[in-house]
């Protein structure tokens, strides 16, 4: 298998596992999978830091109840991942349930040898 075709099970490997933890509100996996610097924006235009986005799942007010995602391409750029998926998810927002249906684009960043989501663009798909 080439350094390329590694990178990229392994960035399929961790995209499973952010969203097993996300779906069982594990904020404790996702502090090692979110890099410091995370810059995430929501389909609604908000953004968030890891420290924000975590928070809102510890509290509660965010919560995932189900998760399905498809149509994944991933490209490696050196240090850089990116993963374009289509997601499909079925969750709670501060007390208000929601169904999205949304294309993403999450950017990973290799750091020490560790790759960690650095970057995530969210938005609605639209029919």
């Amino acid at each position: 298998m080439s350094k390329s075709e590694t990178d990229i099970a392994a960035l399929r490997e961790l995209e499973e596992r952010r969203y097993a933890a996300m779906l069982a509100g594990d904020a404790d996996a996702l502090e090692d999978l979110l890099h410091d610097g995370l810059a995430y924006m929501h389909s609604t235009g908000e953004l968030e830091s890891k420290e924000s986005y975590i928070a809102t799942l510890r509290a509660g007010t965010s919560a995932y109840k189900a998760i399905r995602c498809g149509d994944q391409t991933i490209r490696v750029h050196g240090d850089i991942g990116m993963v374009f998926h289509h997601l499909e998810a079925d969750v709670v927002f501060q007390g208000n349930e929601r169904h999205l249906d949304n294309r993403l684009l999450a950017v990973w960043s290799r750091d020490g040898g560790k790759w960690r989501m650095i970057g995530l663009q969210s938005g609605p798909v639209v029919k």
